[in-house]
């Protein structure tokens, strides 16, 4: 892979790899298995991406599914900024990576076009905006580059990204877009995410390089239809409790005290659910679960859109890198801003006293002056936790939390995925598959 391709390997969203069973394609088999005998009851914990997959993969396997979903919408973190109105999810544009992937076949077979628009940034260093072909006679920009495409074959200690880049002794003109390039596409920054897990997942990736754009609203509608019959099994506000599964049946209990019983259980929270031990787990989770959990990193974010009346920046441009906090803007003809702070640039703006949004609008005014002005709206959502990544010493964490326990208790969702998609929505989906696989394996044998 070139280091071009390499610069957006990674986006705030991206799509799968694994092969769809039949949900999306009639000439794939329709079961998982030949023969099929588990006839009892899954709850699935969580309506995200993963959750609605796995259900409606168990409900094609005539396995009778419920889903408790602790907010009163399905698709969890599916959207950036879940509080906007309807009318503006067509607005908020997704980038979807991957040809070759379960949420790429999803949105084809569900009618969404696709479009594969060219890329056109700006990047702030040296005081002022420059276009690739600027940024590229500088040499300062072109080494800190190479350094990013060395990732692809790093093989030197377990550090952070940007330990290694400071140990080059490279400019300060550029750390601002190594940052972006290495850490915020990965829901992080680049001080927290591992040199070695940048190139473990170069090496497993396996979704394709293409890239496309869609809006939000077009992937929850492809969703809404891809999954109706599991959308119908939800119900919406119940944070689940306590999860028992020393008897036969498990018990799982709400925080207001519902209750329910089931054979199998497959929680899908996010990491940051699991990590603040909401759910308490009857008998508790072993050692090596625990120490997976704890080595699984996940930061805080904010995340910003905004619309102006009138574009600041020339037309055709997709996405500016910026200097001070908040390092991307990803932007477009009509005025709108996406833009994303993660990791040690979201510790730093929650440190900063007055309102969020004021922030970004300050940010976006050093690149470009007077912008601020022109905003006619704006929304701000935070993440407690946003998307996993690989931290020094993560080792085999994931595969470890992927495990089943006992037969009963199954986990998905993106920070269990083990082929370098996590982080991803393709990723989340991908784990929803094989939780049902290894639910059905042994029923099928």
């Amino acid at each position: 892979m070139n280091r071009r391709r390499f610069l957006h390997h990674s986006a705030w969203l991206a799509a799968g790899a694994i092969a769809a069973p039949a949900l999306f394609s009639s000439c794939k088999k329709t079961n998982l298995f030949e023969s099929e005998s588990f006839s009892g009851e899954v709850i699935v914990v969580g309506a995200g991406i993963a959750g609605l997959y796995a259900a409606e993969l168990l409900i094609q396997q005539g396995v009778n599914v419920r889903i408790i979903e602790s907010t009163n919408r399905w698709g969890g973190r599916m959207r950036s900024l879940p509080n906007i109105t309807n009318d503006r999810l067509n607005i908020e544009q997704r980038t979807v990576q991957g040809q070759f992937s379960a949420l790429y076949d999803l949105l084809i077979n569900k009618n969404v076009s696709l479009q594969e628009p060219p890329l056109q940034e700006l990047f702030y260093f040296n005081g002022r905006l420059n276009t690739p072909q600027e940024a590229t006679q500088n040499t300062f920009f072109l080494e800190m580059l190479n350094v990013i495409a060395g990732f692809n074959n790093y093989s030197g200690a377990d550090i952070s990204a940007l330990d290694y880049y400071n140990a080059l002794n490279m400019s300060e003109n550029t750390t601002h877009i190594f940052n972006v390039l290495t850490g915020q596409v990965h829901g992080t920054s680049s001080d927290h995410i591992s040199g070695v897990g940048l190139a473990k997942q170069h090496h497993v990736w396996t979704a394709g390089d293409k890239k496309f754009r869609v809006s939000t609203e077009a992937i929850e509608r492809a969703c809404a239809n891809a999954f109706a019959r599991a959308i119908n099994t939800i119900t919406y506000d119940t944070s689940i409790a306590s999860i028992d599964y020393t008897q036969s049946k498990i018990n799982i209990t709400s925080s207001t005290g519902e209750a329910w019983t089931c054979d199998k259980v497959l929680v899908t929270v996010p990491l940051d659910v699991l990590k603040n031990g909401s759910i308490a787990f009857t008998p508790s989770l072993g050692d090596k679960q625990i120490q997976a959990l704890s080595r699984i990193s996940i930061d805080h974010s904010y995340c910003a859109l905004m619309k102006l009346d009138t574009p600041q920046w020339p037309l055709g441009t997709t996405r500016i890198y910026g200097s001070g906090i908040v390092q991307c803007f990803d932007v477009n003809d009509d005025g709108w801003i996406y833009a994303e702070a993660s990791g040690t640039q979201a510790d730093t703006i929650s440190s900063i006293f007055g309102e969020t949004l004021d922030i970004f609008k300050n940010q976006l005014d050093n690149i470009l002056p007077g912008a601020a002005a022109h905003i006619i709206e704006g929304y701000v959502q935070q993440w407690n936790g946003n998307r996993s990544f690989d931290a020094p010493g993560i080792g085999n964490s994931r595969a470890t939390l992927a495990e089943s326990i006992g037969e009963k208790l199954y986990f998905a969702g993106e920070a269990t995925h083990t082929g370098g998609h996590h982080g991803t929505l393709h990723g989340a989906m991908e784990t929803g598959w094989r939780a049902v696989y290894q639910m059905l394996e042994k029923s099928a044998s």
